[in-house]
Parts: structure tokens; sequence; C-alpha cells
């Protein structure tokens, strides 16, 4: 490719990308016609909002600050933290183990490797399993969290196993998309290098695609690690277990304080994790 061919693919003037902006614009027009929405309205009810963040003055501590520190509060939102923190941590390994294998069938360059053959029967066989593996996958990450947890909690009631069981199933359909377009955006060439040698689809999945899929599978598993944790804390307003049941206790009852405080758990948690999955996401980029 020469320099006149990059210059003109790369010119933000160029025809089709005038054409794309213009495209965007007017989707971007429609759903925000559509949609109502109004930076106007959201000016006129700020006030609104502060003063609900203040509370209701006939509603003896119904604002959020300051927030609640001292006597045994805190100490028991402290440990149904962790017990969130436990669901997400198991949660992410039901749906990794559920991913990991499942993602090789969802990616058409590894199926072709662990069923090989171009006559009727394996290209039929392929398309069977990769059509079902990638309907799971749609199927478990379309239903959103809560709803899960609605389900588990019919089939084994209340506590922390339905919200383990709920975000299991929904991350396990995320990963399958994000390990699978992970798999498939790897180099062929080391792949054919060894199956030119004879290698077996195990030894070529071990040694050619997985090495180049390490970090990419690290990243998102630690990204959903916090994604589930955020989850988590939603999931104990269906009665699933974790601090949420508290925050929904507490701003239902308008004990906006203790919120505060639940709150502020959250937020540092979810922040010390990052920290950590950001320490070790380093040491394999």
């Amino acid at each position: 490719m020469n320099i006149e061919e990059i210059k003109r693919q790369t010119n933000p003037f160029h025809p089709y990308n005038i054409m794309i902006l213009a495209v965007a614009i007017a989707i971007t027009a429609w759903c925000w016609n559509s949609t109502e929405m109004s930076v106007g309205k959201l000016f006129e009810g700020w006030s609104n909002m502060l003063t609900y963040i203040g509370g209701n003055p006939d509603i003896e501590d119904s604002g959020f600050f300051p927030p609640t520190l001292t006597g045994h509060g805190p100490v028991k939102y402290l440990l149904s933290m962790l017990e969130t923190v436990q669901m997400a941590f198991l949660a992410l390994i039901i749906s990794v183990g559920i991913a990991f294998p499942l993602s090789f069938f969802a990616s058409k360059n590894t199926l072709d490797i662990i069923i090989s053959g171009r006559r009727v029967m394996p290209m039929l066989l392929k398309r069977v399993i990769y059509t079902l593996v990638r309907f799971f996958a749609n199927l478990s990450r379309s239903i959103n969290e809560i709803v899960w947890a609605l389900l588990f909690v019919s089939a084994v009631g209340l506590g922390p196993m339905p919200g383990i069981m709920a975000l299991g199933i929904h991350t396990s359909g995320v990963l399958i998309k994000l390990f699978s377009e992970g798999i498939e955006a790897v180099q062929q060439e080391p792949i054919d290098a060894l199956i030119a040698t004879g290698a077996g689809f195990i030894k070529v999945i071990r040694y050619a695609v997985l090495p180049q899929i390490t970090p990419f599978f690290v990243s998102m598993t630690l990204y959903r690690l916090e994604s589930d944790v955020r989850s988590a804390t939603i999931l104990g307003f269906t009665g699933a277990g974790g601090i949420g049941v508290y925050l929904f206790d507490k701003l239902r009852s308008y004990e906006n304080r203790d919120a505060t405080t639940i709150l502020i758990i959250i937020v540092i948690t979810v922040a010390v994790i990052d920290r950590i999955s950001a320490s070790i996401r380093a040491r394999y980029t």
C-alpha cells in the first residue's frame, strides 16, 4: 500500500466517511427525539435531585449525609459486602468453567481444528454445534441477572445461592462471546505450522492458540469479576443475598444515611478489586 492510498483511506473528508457520519447523526437525532431526551429538563429538575439527597425535613435522618459510621451497622455491612464478593467470585468460577471450553466450539477457526474434514457430516456437525453454543450464549446473556435471580430464588429459595447461579449463567454467556471473539482474532500461522507437523487438535490449541489468547482471557475474566461484584450488589433486591439486601431495605425505609454508608463500602470495594485486577493484568501484558 503506497502513501497516496493510505492518505485516501484515512482522509476524514472522504465521501464514505462523510456518509457514515451523516447516518450516525441522523440515528442519534432520531433516538434523541423518540426517547424525549432533554437537557433542559435535567437542569430544571436538578434542584429536586439536591432536595432528595438532602432529605425530607419531616422525616428524621432521611438525608443521605452524613453517612452512618457508628454502631454495629458498618460492621454488618462490611460482612455482607464480603458475602457479595464471595458470590461474585464463585459466579466467576462457574462462568469460566462453562465459557472456557464452549468458546472453542463458538469459534469457527478452532472448531475447524477440533472437527476436521470438508465432507457433509463434519460440516453439518460443526454447523449444529456452532449454532447451539452461540444460541446458549445469546440466551444466557440476553436475560438480565435479576430475571435469572428471580428464577433461581423460586427454585432454591432466598440467600446467596440463587444470586451466584444467576451471575454464573449470565456471565457465562458474556464470556463465551468475548472469548470466542478473542480466539477468532489469533494469528493463523502458528496453527498452520503445528497442523503441518501432524499435531492433534489438543496440542494445536495448547501450543498455538492458548499462548496468543491468555492475556486477553485474563483481562476479560478480571473485568467480569469487577462487573459481577457490582451486579451482585443489586441482586440483593430480589432476596438473592449480599449487601444489596441491606441497600434495598434502607432505601425503602428512607434510612438514607445508612444507604450512603453501604454505597461508600461498595465503591471502596470495587476500587480495591480494580487495583488488584490491574496488577494481575500487568503480569500478562
